[in-house]
C-alpha cells in the first residue's frame, strides 16, 4: 500500500508497450484467455445476483421484525410486485415485437424463459421448499426472473439483422433511436454489475475460496462456542474501558485511541480479502469488458459497421446465462430439500 508513483510508471510502461505486441498474441489471447475469463467472471456474477437477492430479501424482513415499521413490509412486498410487473410487461413486449411468424428462434427464448421463471416462482413458495429453506421466497425469485427477463429481451433487442431480412425477427435493428437507448441503458447496466462483482468478489474471497482462519482479521477464539468470537481491536478497546471504569487511566485514554486508530493505516497488518484473488477478479472483469467491446471476438476486418452487442455469439451468450441464472437460483431452492444434512 505504496509507492504509488511507481506503480502509475510501471502501468503507463505496459500501456504503451501493449501497443508493439504482435497481434498473433492478442488473437491466441482473444479466444482462449479471455473467452474463458469472461465465462467464469459471468459464473462470480451470477453467483452474486442470487446472493444479493436473498440478502435484500432478508434485509426487509429483519428490519421489519425489528422495527415492526409497515414501511420495510411495504418495501418489500411493493417490490416484489414491481419485480414481476417488470418480467410481465417485458414478457409481452418479447412476443409482440420479436415473435412474429418465422420467428422460431425468438418464440423459443422468449416461452421458455418465460416457463422457467413461473416455474422457479412455483418452486420458491412450494411448502416443502420453504420448511427446508427458511429463506425462500417471491422477493428472491422476483428479483431473479426480472434479471433473467432482461438478459432475453436483450439479447433479442440485439440480434443481429438477418440478411434476407424475411420475416423482421427484430423490428428495432433498423430504428437508430432504439439502437441509441438500448445502448445507454446497457451501458450503464453493465458498467455497474461489473462495477459490484468487482468489489463484492474480492472482498468476499474469504468465504469464497477459503476459511475464515486464514485471514489476517479472522477473530480470536474463545472457550464458549455459543459466544461471538472478538478480534484483537476489539479486545484491546475492551480493555481500554475496563481500565478507565476502575481508575487505572483517565477518559482521555478512550479518546486518543479511537484517534490514532483512525490515522493508522488499516491495512499494516492485513486486509479483510485476499490480494491474488482480488486481482484475478479484477482480470477477468476486464476479459469481460474485452468481449462485450468485441462482440465476444466475433467482430471480423470485413465488417464496415459495427454495432457493439449485436452478433449471434453475443446474444446466446445471454440466453445461456438467463439460463445459468434461473438454474443456480433453482439449485439453491431444491438443494436444502435434495441434501437436507448438508449445510446452506
Amino acid at each position: 500500500n505504496g509507492l504509488w508513483i511507481f506503480k502509475f510508471v510501471g502501468w503507463i510502461a505496459l500501456a504503451v508497450l501493449a501497443f508493439v505486441i504482435p497481434n498473433g498474441f492478442f488473437e491466441f489471447y482473444s479466444k482462449y484467455v479471455a473467452m474463458g475469463g469472461a465465462g467464469v467472471f459471468l459464473l462470480v456474477q451470477l453467483v452474486l445476483l442470487v446472493d444479493f437477492a436473498y440478502n435484500l430479501a432478508e434485509a426487509c424482513i429483519g428490519r421489519w421484525e425489528d422495527t415492526e415499521r409497515p414501511l420495510w413490509r411495504n418495501i418489500l412486498v411493493g417490490g416484489t410486485c414491481a419485480m414481476y410487473l417488470v418480467f410481465a410487461i417485458m414478457t409481452v413486449a418479447d412476443f409482440v415485437y420479436f415473435a412474429r411468424d418465422g420467428c422460431g428462434r425468438n418464440q423459443f427464448f422468449i416461452t421458455a424463459n418465460m416457463l422457467a421463471c413461473i416455474l422457479v416462482s412455483a418452486i420458491a413458495v412450494h411448502p416443502r421448499v420453504q420448511e427446508a429453506n427458511l429463506k425462500s421466497g417471491l422477493a428472491q425469485a422476483g428479483m431473479v426472473t426480472a434479471y433473467a427477463t432482461y438478459l432475453v429481451t436483450s439479447a433479442l433487442a440485439g440480434s443481429p439483422e438477418s440478411s434476407d431480412s424475411v420475416p423482421e425477427c427484430n423490428p428495432l435493428a433498423r430504428a437508430a433511436s432504439a439502437r441509441a437507448t438500448m445502448a445507454v441503458v446497457g451501458a450503464f447496466f453493465t458498467i455497474g454489475a461489473i462495477c459490484y462483482s468487482t468489489t463484492n468478489a474480492a472482498v468476499k474471497s474469504n468465504t469464497l475460496i477459503m476459511s475464515s482462519g486464514n485471514s489476517a482479521y479472522s477473530a480470536l477464539a474463545t472457550d464458549d462456542p455459543n459466544e461471538v468470537p472478538l478480534t484483537n481491536s476489539q479486545m484491546r478497546q475492551s480493555a481500554l474501558r475496563e481500565a478507565v471504569a476502575n481508575g487505572s487511566l483517565p477518559e482521555s485514554a478512550l479518546t486518543d485511541y479511537d484517534s490514532d486508530s483512525s490515522s493508522q493505516d488499516d491495512e499494516k497488518h492485513g486486509v479483510q480479502y485476499n490480494y491474488t484473488f482480488f486481482h484475478v477478479i479484477f482480470s477477468m472483469a476486464s476479459m469481460y469488458a474485452a468481449m462485450l467491446l468485441t462482440n465476444w471476438n466475433s467482430i471480423s476486418s470485413t465488417d464496415h459497421i459495427i454495432i457493439i452487442g449485436r452478433s449471434t455469439t453475443a446474444v446466446w451468450v445471454k440466453v445461456v446465462t438467463s439460463w445459468l441464472c434461473i438454474a443456480l437460483y433453482m439449485w439453491t431452492l431444491v438443494g436444502p430439500v435434495v441434501l437436507p444434512d448438508r449445510e446452506w
